[in-house]
């Protein structure tokens, strides 16, 4: 005779726990532990080597049930993790398959449902539906062109009168200087000088020619010196 399959509940609600480990005692070949609340993980994992199916509870507390489906996931591989209450619709429905999930059971399905999906996940089947797929392949999209916007420059953006400002200030001159040679008032110059130095976070001038220099807003100039090699 094959062993039972073991079972273990984690919900927010005691009561539907209960019930819920009453409708699946019913099965001779389902064994339900003693359900367990959301958040109580340190009690959940002293039966985590017995058991086969976790059966987590989402319908109160969706920011919990993901939390239970992560943890039990680190700390028992084995185990299957079967998410209820979802809705069709539901956008969070792949971040529980993502935090480790291996299935999920509607808001709407039948006991019987749930006892197939038991039964179904404990044999190795897989069940996913169109729209699991659909939304996995537009995550995996939106993730492999993220190294793409990490490798965008990180230097801050400089206006081009902002670069103009910087230029004349790696050349040395003052704010009068600097006004004279742009056509535009002292005080302009000054706003101009603050949000460079804003913009690069740093407190002086020099400050910010070096580390403009650094980060390929200002090019080191040029030796007089040419340099041939053999």
């Amino acid at each position: 005779m094959r062993a039972a399959i073991s079972i273990m509940v984690l919900s927010s609600d005691r009561i539907f726990a209960d019930a819920l480990r009453l409708v699946l005692s019913g099965e001779v070949d389902l064994r339900v532990v003693a359900p367990q609340v959301l958040g109580d993980g340190a009690d959940a994992e002293t039966m985590l080597a017995e058991v086969d199916v976790i059966l987590i509870d989402a319908t109160a507390d969706r920011g919990a049930a993901l939390a239970a489906t992560a943890f039990m996931r680190e700390r028992c591989e084995s185990a299957d993790l079967l998410v209820l209450g979802l809705g069709r619709e539901d956008e969070s429905l792949l971040d529980f398959v993502q935090a480790g999930a291996t299935g999920y059971v509607l808001q709407d399905a039948s006991p019987a449902k749930l006892i197939e999906a038991i039964r179904g996940l404990h044999a190795d089947q897989t069940f996913c539906s169109p729209r699991i797929v659909a939304a996995a392949l537009a995550r995996i999209t939106a993730l492999s062109s993220a190294p793409k916007q990490a490798a965008a420059p990180a230097h801050p953006t400089l206006t081009d009168r902002e670069r103009e400002i910087l230029t004349l200030m790696e050349k040395g001159l003052g704010n009068k200087e600097i006004g004279h040679a742009l056509d535009i008032t002292v005080q302009t110059v000054k706003n101009h000088v603050h949000h460079v130095l804003e913009k690069l976070s740093v407190h002086r001038r020099r400050e910010a020619v070096r580390l403009a220099y650094e980060i390929g807003l200002l090019r080191e100039p040029a030796s007089p010196w040419t340099s041939f090699e053999s």
